[in-house]
């Protein structure tokens, strides 16, 4: 899946790669710059439970927009974490200094993106630094789930702040019987049935778990796949929306949702309309059609870079 999610995100590049990118020096990541001199908005960009730098292939069609577009690793690559548990959200704050005192960029018009457990980290992120002014928060979780681990241990978060693991939500068995079902009779992971299973057993744990999203700086916008087969991303868009609302906070934030698209339906494209992944000796289930996830894909991108455009003035 990790290579296939690579090379998909090699080809959702709707321009072509600036030559301005390069390596980062003080966190795992990339950045890319635009052509122009100035100072320019800034995004930081930040991949799913693949792991690694996987969004720096997506990086060069923000860097054409006029941003300095940054993705930063946080589990899965040299010198970090190789499991998505306990992963400290100091690596965003870290990268945030690094990113706000470079010379190209106004430190007053800092966005963030997040796709899946990406999205659920950017959350996360943007509720404890007020240095980020605009959120898209592509098929997220607006609470933190169990970390994700390899093999059997003891549960753990997926994330820690200040060296303390953050309250979360705990999978239910059926996330195991689901692994099993799948191993044994070699049917399609699906992820849904063990993460709507969590939700409704333990769905005490939610407010518990949630984020402080009340305090974010600017407004939030929640992308949402109705086919998801990983998480139900509507859903769960719905209730970090919701906690906004009754929050009152003081920004428009919206929800743009995907009846018919699967869950990597944005970085789907004709060639690869992502369906479903490889992972391991199993096939993931993602959701959606190959019409339906290029065509949603075509909608939201649009909305997305009006959306970032208009927080970021």
């Amino acid at each position: 899946m990790l290579h296939t999610i690579a090379l998909l995100l090699a080809a959702a590049s709707s321009a072509p790669a600036v030559p301005q990118c390069s390596a980062a020096t003080q966190f795992t990541g990339t950045i890319c710059t635009p052509a122009t001199p100035g100072r320019h908005p800034a995004i930081i960009l930040l991949g799913g439970s693949e792991g690694g730098d996987m969004m720096s292939h997506a990086a060069p069609q923000f860097s054409q927009r006029g941003y300095v577009a940054v993705s930063v690793a946080y589990f899965g690559a040299p010198g970090l974490p190789q499991t998505l548990e306990n992963i400290p959200v100091e690596t965003i704050g870290n990268a945030i200094s690094v990113i706000t005192s470079r010379q190209d960029v106004d430190p007053n018009r800092i966005a963030i993106m997040g796709l899946s457990k990406g999205g659920e980290l950017a959350l996360l992120a943007a509720s404890i630094y007020p240095q980020i002014h605009a959120v898209v928060a592509d098929v997220p979780s607006p609470f933190a789930w169990q970390g994700i681990a390899q093999g059997y241990g003891a549960p753990a978060s997926s994330w820690t702040y200040n060296g303390k693991p953050l309250p979360y939500v705990a999978y239910a068995p059926a996330m195991g019987q689901v692994f099993a079902n799948a191993f044994t009779t070699h049917a399609p992971l699906d992820l849904r049935k063990g993460y709507d299973a969590s939700m409704q057993e333990n769905r005490a744990q939610i407010a518990g778990a949630m984020f402080h999203l009340e305090n974010i700086k600017g407004p939030v916008l929640f992308v949402g796949a109705g086919d998801d087969q990983i998480w139900n991303s509507v859903a769960l868009s719905e209730i970090g929306l919701t906690y906004l609302h009754q929050h009152a906070h003081a920004y428009a934030d919206a929800l743009l949702q995907y009846p018919q698209a699967g869950h990597i339906f944005l970085f789907s494209t004709p060639n690869r309309p992502m369906t479903s992944a490889p992972m391991g000796p199993m096939t993931l289930s993602l959701g959606g059609t190959p019409k339906a996830n290029v065509n949603a894909s075509a909608q939201a991108w649009p909305k997305i870079f009006t959306f970032i455009s208009e927080a970021l003035k």
